[in-house]
């Protein structure tokens, strides 16, 4: 994946990831502060649990505010998430079995299969659809004033029913959360890709060049940057057609691409323009300038070989302005100048050549 996308990636699902922390809060303290009037209206004699449904609801609000305060490490998610589902059925079906005065009880099981679903998608969801089911049929025989088959069955219907659309929504959700991150690399794609080579642009080579000048000074190393223009490029487009300069360029894209290293960085300005990027080249000015003239003299080998474009075999020539970039003395716009100005005086002297321009003293 290039580096752009896989940063945008990486920034997508750490807010996705920030999305679920914050949604989870909201739940912990909700369900919290819900189960603690239960808990406030059972001390005031308002509405009796019962000792054990008591007892078990205030650690039931214990438990939440601490999972609550473990929700701040993002790598605590699951196992939160998990303890919460978990904890939150086993009240629920203390409610069932030790609160026969609430005959709406069963409820609570309907807002545990849809948090399940969005906390921890489709088939947590599923499972804790059949758990609740389960539970219900095998208890219901056991409890103090069972529910009749009827409502058992009304109950099984109508938790499959909610569970099916929680089933949808959160694969609708997912679904349209998918597209979004896939439009979203896209667009930045375009943003910073060239759409014809493929070749990072301006924008992406200006982010690579001003980390190139951190990691040289860094690791005390110098860089440099070739500026490259392809002589004569408006004679090839016009004999022979834009489609055909089309092919020459992504051809130049991919020998220029084969001449580097891994690490370095090959980007199309625009037009007929190209930069190669080299960072973290040499400790030393000359061994530094000497390894970018090597690169240059490649790069002037590959680009002189005859090009065979569908149908036609043309040749194509490169100006090349190369720079040395310092550890501490530019910044990018100086580099970028620098080359493009090199580039100019190796037009100027001939095409086809690498002409170099270096910082004043």
């Amino acid at each position: 994946m290039p580096d752009g996308l896989a940063r945008l990636a990486d920034r997508e699902g750490e807010s996705y990831r920030a999305f679920q922390r914050n949604f989870l809060n909201a739940v912990l303290i909700g369900v919290a502060a819900i189960t603690a009037t239960f808990v406030a209206a059972d001390w005031l004699d308002l509405n009796h649990l019962g000792s054990v449904q008591l007892r078990a609801t205030e650690i039931y609000v214990l438990f939440n505010l601490a999972l609550l305060v473990l929700n701040r490490d993002q790598r605590m998610y699951v196992p939160v998430t998990a303890s919460v589902v978990v904890i939150s059925f086993g009240l629920i079906t203390s409610a069932l079995l030790f609160v026969p005065g609430d005959e709406l009880r069963v409820v609570w099981y309907f807002m545990a299969i849809a948090g399940t679903y969005i906390l921890l998608g489709r088939v947590p969801g599923l499972l804790s659809t059949v758990a609740s089911i389960a539970t219900i049929v095998v208890v219901n025989p056991r409890l103090q004033l069972p529910f009749s088959p009827l409502a058992v069955t009304t109950i099984t219907l109508s938790l499959l029913s909610s569970s099916l659309f929680f089933f949808v929504f959160a694969s609708y959700a997912r679904s349209l959360y998918q597209r979004a991150q896939e439009s979203r690399a896209h667009l930045l794609e375009l943003s910073m890709y060239d759409p014809l080579t493929r070749l990072p642009n301006r924008r992406l080579l200006v982010e690579r060049l001003q980390r190139a000048m951190v990691e040289c000074r860094r690791n005390g190393r110098l860089g440099a940057l070739m500026f490259l223009d392809l002589d004569r490029f408006k004679d090839v487009n016009d004999s022979l057609g834009h489609d055909t300069g089309d092919m020459l360029l992504m051809e130049v894209s991919r020998r220029l691409q084969a001449c580097v290293r891994e690490m370095d960085t090959v980007a199309r300005m625009g037009g007929d323009e190209f930069i190669v990027l080299l960072p973290l080249l040499a400790a030393e000015h000359e061994g530094a300038l000497r390894a970018a003239k090597l690169v240059g003299t490649k790069i002037l080998e590959a680009l002189n070989e005859p090009y065979q474009l569908g149908a036609h075999r043309c040749l194509s020539t490169p100006s090349i302005g190369l720079t040395v970039f310092s550890r501490t003395a530019d910044d990018a716009e100086t580099i970028f100048k620098r080359a493009d100005t090199a580039m100019y005086q190796a037009k100027a002297a001939g095409c086809n050549r690498v002409h170099t321009l270096l910082a004043a003293p």
